[in-house]
């Protein structure tokens, strides 16, 4: 990571929260609404939740922004694992007593329909201090700072890369701790990167046709069998998608 580059780009960051005091007001109230909410959600009560309550849960988060039909979406997720075998994985990803690793690799096996955006949004609710939240503005705001290996497809973002990444979302809130910035947690730096850290315009400039990548190429990684075959049945069903 270039230290330097992100230290300038916190400082800017930290300018502008002096600048513009309400905006910060505003997000700093809404970080807290939404871990607030998303904490209240205890083991209990999503074994317990409703259909409309389980929509309500969803619909909330920013990785179902891109949905125009959020009934729709919410509605194939039932049908494809089953209610109630989808609060039960959804409540071991987000309390069980494994590492964040195993929890999110269980789940990504086990329940279809969830991507990293949304998995990994849950749980920096639940977890701000701890889980960051990966989407592709966490991919251009952490490639743009020079960190390598980043994952470009869903199916790269295994529980240990994640858990590397939060690592390197924790050392950037310590950064802008040391700087002097206030109530500082993996959500705050979420806000932070779509702020100051958005060097593209969108990730189809990466995929152009003709043009080099601008990344570190992937590191080559080595899966165990049963996570091969969750690649192969994520692959099988996308194309079904598709093809539908």
């Amino acid at each position: 990571m270039n230290i330097a580059l992100l230290k300038k780009h916190i400082n800017v960051y930290k300018q502008n929260l002096a600048k513009y005091p309400e905006k910060h007001t505003k997000d700093l109230a809404e970080r807290k609404e939404r871990i607030a909410y998303y904490q209240s959600w205890t083991k209990d009560r999503i074994l317990s939740m409703t259909e409309e309550g389980f929509y309500d849960y969803l619909s909330r988060l920013w990785a179902m922004l891109i949905w125009g039909n959020k009934h729709y979406v919410v509605d194939k997720m039932i049908a494809d694992n089953g209610f109630d075998a989808l609060k039960r994985e959804l409540t071991e990803l987000i309390w069980g007593a494994s590492p964040v690793i195993k929890r999110w690799d269980n789940f990504l096996k086990s329940v279809k329909g969830f991507g990293p955006a949304t998995i990994s949004e849950i749980l920096c609710h639940v977890y701000p201090d701890q889980c960051m939240l990966w989407n592709r503005r966490a991919y251009i705001g952490l490639n743009y700072l020079g960190v390598t290996g980043l994952p470009k497809y869903n199916y790269q973002m295994t529980g240990k890369r994640y858990e590397e990444l939060s690592g390197m979302a924790q050392r950037i809130a310590e950064a802008m701790r040391s700087e002097g910035i206030e109530d500082v947690n993996l959500l705050t730096v979420d806000y932070f990167i779509w702020d100051e850290l958005q060097v593209e315009e969108n990730l189809s400039k990466i995929y152009a046709a003709g043009k080099k990548p601008k990344m570190a190429p992937i590191v080559e990684e080595k899966f165990d069998a049963d996570f091969a075959d969750f690649i192969h049945n994520e692959i099988r069903d996308k194309l079904s998608d598709i093809g539908k």
